[in-house]
């Protein structure tokens, strides 16, 4: 008979390998939806790359939309932990341009660089999780500008709702151009993340350099609502999980 340390440590072991296997599938699915896109890529397709029988992922997920509404969460995730360590880095990382070329940065090769692709993504962007994320995105992407604004660290002659359109038309354009494009005028991705954030400080920025303390203040407030946009996202998580 086992004892209780020893049926502890195999239920840990099963959990790891659980665990394990997850990402592996999670992993695979990622690869092919850059591939092929949400609409052809299967459960048959993603059992093959993973290395398991396609019933096993019913073991993690209780559907293929559940499945790729977790990678869509795991890379937002990853995404936000990147973001809090370069941040941590760098003191003026708050202002528009820094914080752009960051987050641009990060997407550049990740699959975050799809989430503007209506294409590829497909009717998944319908989903409950994306549509909840979107809205707290938007939410506290205003937050953030009126905090810039408050502290002189943005441009005010210009309504904040109508800076905050103007900056997804830019940025979204930014990520559409290069298919429009000759292959020898197209953006390199090291061009592209320079070329958005010098974009954004020309447009929005005013041309005193940020006064410290200001920074500080936004800094702050802008941690807080990334510790909030954690929360959802975990909770997001843990909920897509059986």
């Amino acid at each position: 008979m086992l004892s209780r340390g020893e049926r502890e440590q195999g239920t840990d072991k099963e959990r790891s390998k659980r665990q394990e296997r997850a990402e592996r599938i999670l992993d695979a699915a990622g690869e092919l939806l850059r591939r092929w896109g949400y609409k052809k890529t299967t459960l048959d397709d993603i059992s093959k790359q993973a290395g398991v029988a396609k019933g096993t992922i019913y073991l993690h997920w209780k559907s293929r939309e559940a499945l790729f509404e977790e990678l869509i969460l795991r890379e937002w995730r990853s995404i936000l932990e990147d973001l809090r360590q370069r941040l941590a880095n760098d003191p003026t990382g708050v202002m528009l341009s820094s914080l752009t070329r960051h987050v641009v940065s990060i997407a550049v090769g990740n699959l975050l660089m799809l989430l503007s692709d209506t294409e590829t993504l497909g009717e998944l962007r319908r989903s409950n999780i994306w549509q909840d994320i979107v809205k707290f995105r938007m939410e506290t992407t205003k937050i953030y500008l009126e905090q810039l604004r408050s502290e002189g660290l943005l441009r005010t002659d210009t309504d904040v709702q109508t800076q905050l359109k103007m900056m997804s038309a830019i940025c979204t354009g930014f990520f559409v151009v290069n298919p429009l494009m000759p292959p020898d005028s197209r953006f390199s991705p090291e061009e592209m993340v320079e070329a958005l954030a010098e974009t954004l400080h020309r447009t929005f920025e005013p041309e005193e350099p940020p006064a410290p303390e200001a920074l500080k203040r936004v800094t702050q407030a802008f941690t807080q609502v990334l510790d909030r946009y954690a929360e959802l996202l975990e909770r997001k998580y843990n909920e897509s999980k059986l």
